[in-house]
C-alpha cells in the first residue's frame, strides 16, 4: 500500500467511526457506496477497525463496542445542541458519544440552525425533558454576552467551540487563533512572505481566525498580508456571492503578488481551488492553499493542506466536563479548555515557484499544468 493509499484509508476509517458514533452501526455496502470503493476494501476497513477494538463486527457491517455504560446503568442525561447538517460538528458529536460511554451518561441530541430564537425553543424543550446538563454550540459568537435563556437555566451548561468570560461558565473549544498560527508557521517555513486570509463570515469561528491572523502577522517579520482578510457569505444555497468574493480574492492575489492563502471553511477552500484551476493557475506552484477545518480538504482535486481542529477531543472532553458538573455540582472547579489544532500537510502547499514533479528549476517553462 502506497503512502497515498494509507492516507486515504485512514481518512475513510475516521469517517466510518464518525458514522458509527452518530448511528451506532455501519454497513459494508453503505461504506462502499459512500466512498466509491469495492466491497472487499470496505470489508477490510471494518476488519481493521475491529482489530483495533474500535467497533464490533456483525454480519454485513459493524456496531459500537459494548461497554459497561451500555448496560442500561446511566448516571445522568445530557442534552447536546449543535448546528444542523454541518460535517464539522458530526465529528464533535462522535467524540461526545465516546465521552458519554466513558462517563456512563446518556445524550439527547437537538439540532439548531445558528438561529437564536430556535435555539431558545430547543433549550426550553430540553429543560422540560429534564436533562441534567447541556452542551451547546450557541448561535451567539461573542465572548461577553450570553443568550437570554442562559440566566434562567437551572442546570449546568458547557459551551462547545464557544467561550464566555462570565463567571462560572465552562467551555471546551479549539483554539482557532493558534490554528491560524500553525498555518502561518508552515507557510513561513515554505518561504511565503505575502499571505491572505478568507473566511466564511456567517460562523463564529471567523471572528477568532481574523483575530489570530492579525495578531500573528503583527508579531512576525518577513511576512505580511497585502490586503485585509476577505469575508464572504453562503446562504440559502446561493453561491454567487461566495464565488464572486473568491474570484475577487484571486484577482487581489495576482495584483499583489500574494503566494499563499488560508481559507475557512473546507467547502470554500475546495471552491477556491476549482476557480484557481479554471484560470489556469497551478496549485501549489502559482498559489498555495491551506484549508481550515479539515472535513473535506483531502478530497480536493489537489488534496489540500489543512488545519485540523481537534473536533473529536472537543466533544469527548465537553461531555466529561458536563458529567463532572452533574455529579459534583458547584464543588467542581470551572473548566475552560482550549485545544490546539494541528496541520495536516498534503499537496496544495509548496515554496513559491516550486516546479511541478519531474521538472527542474532550470526549466520552469516546461513544468506544465498539474491540474
Amino acid at each position: 500500500m502506497t503512502a497515498r493509499e494509507r492516507e486515504m484509508a485512514a481518512r475513510r476509517r475516521a469517517a466510518i467511526l464518525t458514522d458509527l458514533g452518530l448511528h451506532g452501526s455501519v454497513r459494508v455496502q453503505e461504506i462502499a457506496d459512500r466512498f466509491g470503493v469495492s466491497l472487499v476494501t470496505a470489508r477490510r476497513d471494518v476488519v481493521a477497525l475491529a482489530r483495533q477494538g474500535r467497533l464490533q463486527r456483525v454480519h454485513g457491517g459493524g456496531v459500537l463496542v459494548p461497554t459497561e455504560a451500555d448496560d442500561g446503568t446511566r448516571h445522568g442525561v445530557i442534552g447536546v445542541v449543535i448546528p444542523s447538517g454541518h460535517g464539522y460538528f458530526q465529528e464533535i458529536l462522535a467524540g461526545a458519544r465516546q465521552g458519554a460511554r466513558e462517563a456512563g451518561v446518556r445524550l439527547i441530541l437537538a439540532t439548531s440552525y445558528y438561529d437564536e430564537a430556535e435555539e431558545s425553543r430547543i433549550v426550553d424543550r430540553l429543560r422540560r425533558a429534564r436533562v441534567d446538563a447541556l452542551l451547546i454550540a450557541t448561535a451567539r459568537p461573542t465572548d461577553q454576552r450570553l443568550p437570554s435563556w442562559f440566566a434562567t437555566l437551572d442546570r449546568p451548561v458547557v459551551l462547545v467551540e464557544r467561550q464566555c468570560a462570565a463567571r462560572g461558565v465552562d467551555y471546551v473549544r479549539s483554539e482557532h487563533e493558534a490554528g491560524v498560527e500553525v498555518a502561518l508557521d508552515h507557510l513561513a517555513q515554505e518561504g511565503h512572505e505575502r499571505v491572505a486570509l478568507a473566511v466564511l463570515s456567517s460562523t463564529p469561528t471567523s471572528v477568532r481566525l481574523i483575530a489570530g491572523f492579525e495578531t500573528a502577522l503583527a508579531a512576525r517579520s518577513g511576512m505580511h498580508a497585502p490586503f485585509p482578510p476577505v469575508t464572504f457569505v453562503w446562504e440559502d444555497q446561493d453561491l454567487s456571492q461566495r464565488n464572486a468574493a473568491l474570484e475577487s480574492l484571486l484577482d487581489s492575489c495576482a495584483a499583489t503578488g500574494t503566494t499563499a492563502v488560508i481559507v475557512h471553511s473546507d467547502d470554500d477552500a475546495v471552491a477556491l481551488l476549482g476557480l484557481a484551476l479554471e484560470r489556469g493557475l497551478r496549485i501549489p506552484q502559482d498559489l498555495s492553499i491551506v484549508a481550515y477545518d479539515d472535513v473535506l480538504a483531502a478530497l480536493g482535486s489537489v488534496p489540500l493542506t489543512a488545519v485540523a481542529p481537534p473536533k473529536y477531543d472537543v466533544g469527548r472532553l465537553a461531555v466529561s466536563v458536563a458529567a463532572r458538573r452533574v455529579t459534583a455540582g458547584d464543588r467542581a472547579a470551572t473548566q475552560r479548555v482550549r485545544l490546539v489544532p494541528r496541520l495536516v500537510r498534503r499537496r496544495s502547499t509548496a515554496p513559491p515557484g516550486t516546479p511541478p514533479p519531474g521538472t527542474t528549476r532550470t526549466a520552469p517553462h516546461d513544468a506544465g499544468d498539474r491540474s
